[in-house]
Formats: structure tokens, sequence, C-alpha cells
């Protein structure tokens, strides 16, 4: 089902935003249709600079406090990801892109991607996997090796006898 999701998209979609073009280039005219796509792509970039500077102050705050920075992070992709759709032409990715920029349907996306994804910060401590959050697994690092991996030598036997499974103190 999902191998035929895809293709399905990546050839849609252009057919689709060009009979969005058709659509309003007939209601509207071809100069403000234009004008349109253009004002989009504005848009597209300025909000990238306000919305993305401000969560970038905001992943840096967590990180300064140590606090988990993960779903600011996330947030900021998405931020990103609206004002790509949003500077593409087209209507639909412009109305995908506004949609992302409002901060409900952002959490709302980032939670449910929080249930899908795996995200790990190594600075604050914590880990999210399926979207909940729990402490490090804490407790010594075990490194599992083969007998032929390693060998042990003890300073007090000569190099003729066997190796001792016993560990000094």
């Amino acid at each position: 089902m999902r191998s035929v999701i895809i293709p399905l998209i990546i050839l849609g979609l252009p057919i689709a935003e060009i009979a969005g073009f058709v659509i309003v280039g007939r209601e509207l005219g071809l100069a403000m249709t234009l004008l349109l796509v253009l004002l989009s792509g504005v848009a597209g970039v300025v909000l990238l600079r306000i919305q993305g500077l401000g969560m970038l102050r905001r992943v840096q705050d967590a990180a300064r406090t140590g606090k988990d920075p993960g779903p600011d992070v996330l947030g900021g992709a998405l931020i990103f990801v609206a004002a790509i759709l949003l500077i593409v032409p087209g209507f639909i990715t412009d109305i995908a892109g506004l949609l992302l920029f409002l901060p409900p349907a952002r959490r709302a996306i980032a939670s449910f991607l929080q249930t899908r994804l795996t995200i790990l910060t190594t600075g604050s401590g914590f880990y999210y996997g399926s979207g909940t959050r729990r402490d490090r697994p804490r407790g010594p690092t075990i490194i599992d090796l083969d007998s032929d991996e390693f060998s042990r030598k003890n300073e007090d036997e000569d190099d003729s006898s066997p190796p001792s499974n016993r560990i000094s103190p």
C-alpha cells in the first residue's frame, strides 16, 4: 500500500497544482495569480526567518538550561518544511505550508511524529522512544567479547603457564 502512495503523490501533486493555477488564473487573471505565487514565496522566506530564529533561540535556551531540546528541534524542522512548502510555487503546497506555521497544527503533527520516530539527545540525558519520555538506562557499560577477542596475563605468572581466568585484586 505504501509503495503506491508515494508515486501517486509525486505524480498527483503537480497535476493538482496545475489545476489550481488554472482555476485561480481563470477567476483572478494571470497577473494576480503570478502576484499571489510571488507573495507566497516571499512570505515563506520571511516566516522562516522570523519563526526559525525564534525556534533557534528556544533550542539554545533549552540546551543552556539543561532541558531536552528535542521537541523544539522537531518544531524547527516542521517550520523549515512549512517555509519550503510556501516557497514552492503552487496553492496546495501554500495551504499546507500555512497550516504547518500554525502552532496547534505543528504541535499535533509533532506529537504524531514522536510516536513514529526515536529522537536521541545526548546532552540532556533524556531520549524519546515511541513518544514517551524516560530516563536513560543507567548502569555499567558491558562489552561482550568472545574468548578469542581478548587475552589476560597476570604479572606474577611467567609466559609458559596457561592464562588464568581469575581476576586478581
